[in-house]
């Protein structure tokens, strides 16, 4: 409560021991702070709610795809929710991230559809860090941070 994050990684279930790896190194090494994965959002309430408050108390949105994302249905409907709330919010415009970790990789040809006019980040790319820093941009999450605040 009261915590206005720099980004959320949306995971698969079986995939939190990775999203803490690219949590980790987001914050670490590229000072990218605070981040939560959706597995720490607060229990006792609702995954919807959750999920609410996960894409609009944070200024990026990543969706983690690794083979597991095509594990169930609750992955893709995650996905779609983000791209429909930056699709309704102006401010929220190029803020889903879909990531490619290197640890069990989605392959490009099973990405949904609608993930595929994103350009995802290839932590498996010589333009990884160049990208994260042009993506990350500290007048992004004030200005994200901002409207939270007049929001809540």
């Amino acid at each position: 409560e009261g915590v206005f994050y720099k980004f959320v990684i949306l995971h698969a279930e079986n995939d939190v021991d990775e999203a803490i790896r690219i949590q980790n190194l987001l914050q670490n090494k590229f000072c990218i702070k605070p981040g939560i994965i959706f597995a720490e959002m607060p229990c006792g309430k609702h995954i919807l709610e959750n999920l609410s408050d996960a894409v609009n108390g944070s200024a990026w949105t990543i969706i983690l795809l690794t083979e597991s994302f095509l594990n169930g249905p609750w992955c893709e409907f995650q996905s779609y929710t983000c791209l429909a709330n930056a699709l309704n919010k102006e401010h929220k415009y190029n803020t889903v991230i879909p990531v490619r970790p290197l640890n069990n990789p989605l392959p490009r040809e099973k990405t949904p559809f609608a993930l595929q006019a994103i350009n995802a980040l290839e932590e498996d790319s010589p333009a990884f860090a160049k990208q994260v820093e042009r993506i990350f941009q500290e007048s992004t999450y004030r200005q994200q941070r901002e409207i939270w605040r007049r929001e809540r």
